[in-house]
This record gives C-alpha cells, sequence and structure tokens, in this order.
C-alpha cells in the first residue's frame, strides 16, 4: 500500500496529517526526520480564545499545498525559481506526524508534561520537533521537553532562544492568569538555567514593555528587533544577526512564531491583531534565513485562531507555508537542473 503522502488524494479527501505525512509516534522519529505534534490548547490566554483549533486548521490548510506543489503523487516536484533547484519527496519520508497532544485544561503541572514529553522523545532520537500551537503558552513546555531531549543526547547542552514576535510577553505575572499563560512564557524560558541568549524579532506597536522588562533584557544581554529597525537595516540581515545572537554558545536554538509578528491585514486569524506589524512576504522572508543555521533544531508556530481567519483560511495557510520554509530542506530531496543562464531567459 502506498504511503499517505504518495497517494493521489484531493486536497479534500483522505487523511488529515501535516503534508500528507506518514503518521509516526513521537519516540519513532529518528535522526535527521522531523515530527509534527499538534497542541490544540487556548486555556491560558486573556482575550480572543480559539487556538485550540489550530492545528487541524494548519494541517487541513497543508493538504491543498501538499497536492499544489505535487508532494503526494509521483516525485515529479517543483522549482524553486530563486536557484533552480527541484525539490521532490523522498522514497523514505523523513517528515512524520506524531498527532495532538493529551489536553490537561485546567492544570498546567500536567499540561506542561503531556507536552513537554513527546518534544523530549522526537529531540532525544536526533528529530526535529515541530510544534502546532495553541496559545503562546505552548512555546515554554515545549523549550522544556527540548531541553530534557538534548540533554539526554549532551548533559551539558545549552539552548538559545529567538522570539518571532510582535510582544515581549515577559511579564512576570500577567493581569489576572498568574505566572503561566501567554503573557509570561518568555519570563519563564529566561528563568531556566539552560537556556542562554533570548533574542526578539518583530516587536511592534506601542506599550509593548515595562520598565522592568527592559532591565532584564540589559542585565541579561538580551536582544530585540523592532518592525523600523528590521526595515530599515533589512529582514534577511536582522534575521541572520538575531540567529548568531541566539546560536553563541549554544548547542541548539528553538525558535518560536507567533503569528501577530504579521500585520493583521494579512494574518486576521490570530490572538493580537496589529496594525503596524510586518508583511506575510517579510516573514517568510526571514523564515528562510533558518534553514542556513544548523543551529536550529525545533520551531513551533501559535496563536492562530481560525474562525477569525477572514479570507478562506489564508492565516492558516500562510501557516503551513512558513513551516514548509523552515523544513522544506529538511524533508525534501533537492537537486540543481537550471542554471542561472535558463532562469534569466524566463523570469525579468
Amino acid at each position: 500500500m502506498p504511503m499517505p503522502q504518495r497517494d493521489t488524494v484531493h486536497w479534500y479527501a483522505g487523511p488529515t496529517t501535516f503534508y500528507r505525512a506518514p503518521a509516526r509516534k513521537p519516540e519513532e522519529v529518528g535522526e535527521g526526520q522531523v515530527g509534527v505534534l499538534g497542541v490544540p490548547l487556548d486555556s491560558w490566554t486573556l482575550g480572543r480564545n480559539g487556538q485550540r483549533y489550530a492545528p487541524r486548521a494548519i494541517r487541513e490548510a497543508s493538504l491543498y499545498l501538499a497536492g499544489y506543489y505535487g508532494l503526494q503523487t509521483e516525485p515529479v516536484g517543483y522549482v524553486e525559481v530563486n536557484t533552480g533547484n527541484v525539490s521532490t519527496v523522498p522514497d523514505e519520508p523523513r517528515l512524520f506526524d506524531c498527532g495532538d497532544v493529551r489536553l490537561h485544561q485546567g492544570d498546567h503541572e500536567l499540561q506542561t508534561r503531556a507536552i513537554a514529553d513527546p518534544v523530549a522523545a522526537i529531540t532525544a532520537n536526533g528529530g526535529f520537533p515541530v510544534v502546532l500551537g495553541g496559545d503562546h503558552f505552548v512555546p515554554y513546555p515545549s523549550i522544556l521537553g527540548f531541553i530534557e531531549g538534548l540533554r539526554r543526547r549532551k548533559p551539558d547542552a545549552k539552548v538559545g532562544f529567538l522570539n518571532l514576535d510582535g510582544h515581549f510577553d515577559l511579564w512576570d505575572e500577567f493581569k489576572d492568569m498568574g505566572r503561566y499563560n501567554h503573557g509570561t512564557f518568555a519570563r519563564r524560558i529566561s528563568e531556566l538555567p539552560e537556556v542562554g541568549r533570548m533574542v526578539w524579532w518583530g516587536l511592534n506597536g506601542t506599550h509593548i514593555a515595562q520598565p522592568d522588562q527592559i532591565e532584564l533584557c540589559r542585565d541579561k544581554g538580551y536582544a530585540a528587533y523592532t518592525v523600523r529597525s528590521i526595515r530599515e537595516r533589512g529582514i534577511q540581515e536582522t534575521m541572520r544577526e538575531a540567529l548568531e545572537i541566539a546560536s553563541e554558545g549554544a548547542d541548539a536554538v528553538y525558535v518560536t512564531f507567533d503569528i501577530d509578528v504579521t500585520d493583521g491585514a494579512f494574518a486576521p486569524g490570530t490572538h493580537s491583531i496589529v496594525v503596524d506589524g510586518l508583511t506575510s512576504g517579510e516573514v517568510l522572508a526571514a523564515l528562510a534565513v533558518l534553514p542556513e543555521f544548523e543551529t536550529v533544531q525545533a520551531f513551533d508556530v501559535c496563536e492562530l485562531i481560525p474562525q477569525y481567519d477572514v479570507g478562506g483560511g489564508r492565516t492558516a495557510r500562510y501557516a503551513a507555508h512558513a513551516i514548509l520554509s523552515v523544513i522544506g530542506g529538511r524533508v525534501l530531496d533537492s537537486e540543481p537542473r537550471f542554471s542561472e543562464a535558463d532562469l534569466g531567459a524566463i523570469f525579468r
């Protein structure tokens, strides 16, 4: 029987796994492979809810893209018009869907373990975890699992952290929600002894930080890039610099992507709509830099809310595109086929 990703199936039929990837348990994801894990959770967010529906929405959006790129049929492949390379799905898949975590909506300790354990299992075997959130509490338990998995391979491993986000999320306590929620997750991560440099990229709007948060970043040597500085200095230039900082002294870097780093005109299906964020094209250009850094070994997408995603699910499809831009080189085969002259004869 052919693998699910090889089946010729219309996007609206067949199994709903990420990019038609075969299903596999987290502990079965091996060296050099990617394990996609859903976290349908929105229990620790203040304001608009519905992030629990995001993992399914991202998976469904990926099905159309899988068919469009020919990733579920015979390996015809698609051309990267900037390089002339042709990418195809390998005969032996390197992308697997690990399903969703067990939910404990009212218990953050149990929920933390339910997220951390499968991430640790993927990481311990040399896999690359991709986590589909969920609200932005998710990176805290996810990076805990990532650290645990790394330390099974290297006991003294250190981790860098990069947050693509419109906000710092560095509150010690947030409103009436205590110390564990989508506004405090970065503060909790900053308290982990295994975490070194932390970097924020894409901060936008006003009132994004309190004085004690600025003092914390200054004292710990953290770095941040605002929308204004990114546009003045360059999308990919600032992203490379951010990754270099996050990689300093680190064995691996964990990257989290909050949809609200993107302007609400391009990504309306999220918790915090911003009106001065980056365009989706700018963010995708930045994410394309991540594969240049071997230190990047984990990635998540958070804060997608499908019921606010007007325009035919544009934000969910954007999230699926973003993930493929990060892991495409890991899960697809690529070979040079068209020269610069070939491309220049067509593209102007």
